[in-house]
């Protein structure tokens, strides 16, 4: 198991012909994409005590959740608007491992603080596991 002295308080997407020496913790996220698994990710790595108590109870939730689910489905479970529910899936600073990308919006693919590509691309992804 590897162990960190802090903890994460971003993960963000970067440009894909950057070339870095990769650290233990980044070759835990390159498993993660290679495997299309989240299931060994240690969650207690990232830095929930930055997170108000909404961000701490809506990105739990979608840590769990397979497939995707509207921003009204979230707002109706929580209690929340629709406009709350992607303001917090774009303030969400653990993209990927708290799968924000997986919101999306009644009649389209809804936003995503990257890109609509990129949010397509993940969907795309995860289909294909």
């Amino acid at each position: 198991m590897l162990t960190f002295e802090k903890k994460i308080d971003k993960i963000a997407f970067v440009d894909k012909s950057a070339v870095y020496k990769q650290s233990s913790l980044q070759k835990m996220f390159s498993m993660v994409f290679k495997k299309k698994d989240l299931s060994f990710f240690d969650y207690g790595l990232l830095n929930w005590e930055m997170l108000s108590d909404e961000q701490k109870m809506l990105y739990s939730y979608l840590r769990f959740i397979s497939g995707v689910i509207t921003y009204k489905e979230l707002g109706e479970r929580f209690g929340f608007h629709q406009r709350k529910i992607a303001y917090l899936m774009k303030i969400n600073p653990f993209v990927y491992v708290v799968p924000c990308h997986r919101v999306i919006a009644k009649n389209s693919i809804g936003g995503y603080q990257f890109s609509i590509e990129l949010k397509k691309e993940l969907l795309d992804f995860e289909k294909n596991i």
